[in-house]
């Protein structure tokens, strides 16, 4: 059974319309998403493959460069603590 992917509930968001601004409060950081990454983001919670299945039908990417994108965009969230397998 796939993980589902959860943002930090401790996060804050901040919306800009074409660009999301989160803030982690415990590290004093704060991250932009825009484009791609700003539609994974508004997928979440969601599974490493239905992310990737949003890369395909909005980008046209093929299936092994959307499943890659998405993991490197999931590993990098979680390696900054925005979000987290559960």
């Amino acid at each position: 059974m796939p993980e589902s992917w959860q943002p930090n509930p401790d996060l804050l968001i901040t919306d800009l319309g074409d660009e999301l601004v989160l803030m982690h409060p415990g590290r004093s950081e704060m991250f932009s998403l825009s484009g791609s990454g700003r539609a994974l983001w508004d997928r979440l919670p969601a599974a490493d493959h239905e992310l990737a299945e949003c890369l395909q039908a909005r980008y046209g990417l093929d299936a092994a460069q959307a499943s890659a994108d998405a993991r490197a965009f999931l590993a990098e969230l979680s390696a900054r603590d925005l979000a987290r397998a559960g």
